[in-house]
């Protein structure tokens, strides 16, 4: 069986939606400087973050061409950032002055890429197999907000900019933006420009699994497990060897995902699968050039926009 590509969630809740320079070399993101916090404002813990490219493992260095179209981890509390200190400018300016939001970067995902390379073509971290087998223990489970306590009924209503389903222009004699300080947090800081980009990573890595090349590198892989005691056809077989009903990692699955590891180094499974779905998204981002890099050009100025209101907080 085939598996999904589950894409980093890199758009989350907060930034909602994504939106809808030629090929070549987009404009460079980093050429903006990050800028810490003040106090007061949205805080964000920096460390502990993955890098956005693998140091270490069978994917160490790999990266596929589309990601230059979508957006790292950082990139994601960049605009997480700027939109949260947008809000409580916002929410500052009617009245909110303790306003505050989420602190960011607590739980940061086992990945720092948008294509999880990590674990994109399952397990490639040795020292990962050793200790947490197939679990991916960046997964957060999610906590009750400590921030709840500040969202009365008034504070609602500048924050939606909405009573009762009917939009609010003002709110104790000051002025309300359109869709209260979320739409205008929203305004400020545009969201990436990512979802064509997305939709080709989902593509490629479904095209590629049907690749000759990667059914045979599979195969060896499927047949060098057997030969450790393991019938699965495909990684994502072999993932399905956990215990989901334990919530601690087992030494038979330590003793699979390490196999796992050693079958795809015998087998050069890992580089055979990334060559093969590069070959692919160069294709099909030669065919969405334009398209892409109009998106990327978007995305490009959402994150100055982030990066300017977060400088301008005081």
């Amino acid at each position: 069986m085939k598996k999904k590509l589950t894409v980093l969630a890199l758009c989350s809740t907060a930034l909602l939606t994504a939106c809808g320079q030629k090929q070549g070399t987009p404009a460079a993101v980093g050429d903006v400087p990050q800028v810490k916090s003040p106090a007061g404002w949205t805080q964000v813990n920096r460390e502990g973050w993955p890098e956005a490219v693998p140091r270490e493992g069978l994917a160490k260095g790999l990266t596929l061409p589309i990601e230059r179209y979508l957006v790292s981890y950082a990139d994601e509390i960049t605009f997480l950032e700027g939109r949260g200190n947008a809000e409580i400018k916002c929410m500052r300016a009617l009245g909110f002055h303790d306003w505050r939001t989420e602190k960011l970067g607590d739980n940061p995902p086992s990945s720092g890429s948008s294509s999880n390379m990590e674990r994109r073509y399952g397990l490639t971290i040795r020292s990962e197999a050793e200790t947490t087998g197939y679990r991916d223990l960046s997964e957060s489970t999610g906590s009750a907000s400590e921030l709840a306590g500040q969202e009365t009924s008034q504070a609602v209503i500048a924050l939606k900019g909405k009573q009762n389903d009917r939009a609010v222009q003002a709110l104790e004699g000051k002025s309300v933006p359109e869709g209260g300080c979320i739409g205008e947090s929203r305004r400020q800081v545009p969201s990436p420009d990512i979802t064509l980009a997305e939709e080709l990573s989902g593509q490629s890595f479904t095209a590629s699994q049907e690749t000759s090349e990667v059914k045979a590198a599979m195969a060896a892989w499927s047949a060098c497990m057997k030969e450790r005691g393991y019938q699965v056809a495909t990684v994502w077989d072999a993932a399905n060897l956990t215990d989901s009903a334990s919530s601690s990692t087992s030494d038979a699955e330590r003793k699979a995902a390490l196999a796992e590891i050693d079958c795809k180094q015998k087998t050069d499974l890992v580089a055979i699968w990334f060559k093969a779905e590069r070959k692919i998204q160069e294709t099909l981002i030669a065919k969405h050039q334009d398209a892409l890099g109009k998106a990327r050009a978007n995305t490009v100025a959402g994150l100055t926009a982030a990066r300017q209101v977060t400088a301008a907080t005081r």
